[in-house]
């Protein structure tokens, strides 16, 4: 049976290898190191099948334009290449989108595939007037507003922790 629960500390050298495997480099497994006690709140959650940790999601503050709202950027997530569509990477973001929520924040921004996140309520942020760097990221850039209305008279650029900028 799967099991969505926090990191915790013991889990910090399993995430890195889970996240170089996944994304088949170290670029964002130490992005994961370098925000891990830098950023508040740090949403990091893994998926755990059968003692083994199978995925990982982690969500962190972002910053948006001229906006006062309370927003988290989602990723990295990865998830073991054995277990890859198995829908372990929707429970990590649908709880993960949970956890959030009860932190307060009030949207997600997330850069990635449309078909993936677009079923999990995700829309284009530039259709907000909302984007990440350039026009370039527009068609893989979304926001999902955990709080209706949340991004109602936001707009401008989306910006992520510095360590972001390494990856």
């Amino acid at each position: 049976m799967l099991k969505i629960r926090p990191e915790e500390s013991g889990d910090r050298d399993t995430l890195f290898r889970l996240n170089s495997s996944a994304f088949g480099r170290d670029a964002e497994a130490k992005l994961v190191d370098s925000l891990r006690g830098n950023v508040y709140p740090y949403v990091s959650l893994v998926a755990e099948l059968e003692g083994d940790i199978v995925g990982h999601i982690l969500f962190t503050p972002v910053s948006v334009g001229n906006a006062v709202v309370r927003a988290a950027g989602l990723g990295p997530m990865a998830v073991t290449n054995r277990y890859r569509g198995k829908c372990i990477g929707a429970s990590l973001v649908e709880e993960g989108l949970r956890v959030v929520s009860e932190h307060g924040f009030a949207a997600v921004f997330v850069l990635g595939e449309p078909e993936y996140y677009m079923r999990f309520g995700f829309e284009p942020a530039a259709d907000k007037d909302i984007f990440w760097k350039s026009d370039e990221f527009a068609p893989y850039f979304f926001s999902l507003e955990l709080v209706p209305g949340a991004l109602d008279c936001v707009s401008g650029e989306v910006i992520f922790h510095p360590a972001f900028g390494n990856v």
